[in-house]
């Protein structure tokens, strides 16, 4: 019985301990000591809303474009992360974690068939993008994001 109340006591005495470990932890960032644990939290889960709201605007934004008429990739960057496809209309779309691999596919497609964006599907964590050439050619690229800029 003795042994059994130690075993508790050690047990509670541990819990106790990592509860003010984490406190002290919380109490030294900026952003906690400011706005405090709750705020910070409403906060969190704010930007994850706007997050979804800007993701789905991105996509719908995207899909439009590609119903109309797309222009034909002219230059193909590099950019942050990934690449940049620059579109004969003015538009640029912006790919980040695509492979080495289709990259190296695309720079030989690209002036080849005149490739233009067709469509794109989402997938769990990436996305594939379709790009159709004139002569009928395809080339499906899968990558992390995709941003259509002006």
């Amino acid at each position: 019985m003795l042994v059994l109340l130690c075993i508790a006591i050690a047990l509670v005495g541990t819990a106790i301990a990592a509860k003010c470990r984490q406190v002290r932890r919380t109490a030294r960032e900026p952003l906690v000591r400011a706005l405090g644990v709750r705020e910070l939290a409403k906060l969190d889960a704010h930007l994850d809303a706007v997050e979804r709201d800007e993701l789905g605007r991105m996509e719908h934004e995207l899909s439009r474009y590609l119903a109309g008429r797309a222009g034909h990739v002219v230059v193909i960057s590099k950019a942050p992360n990934g690449i940049a496809l620059e579109l004969s209309d003015g538009r640029r779309l912006a790919l980040r974690g695509i492979s080495v691999r289709t990259l190296e596919l695309l720079h030989r497609a690209a002036p080849m068939h005149l490739l233009r964006p067709e469509r794109f599907d989402r997938d769990a964590f990436s996305y594939r993008l379709l790009l159709r050439g004139l002569t009928g050619a395809e080339v499906e690229i899968y990558a992390r994001n995709i941003a259509l800029a002006v």
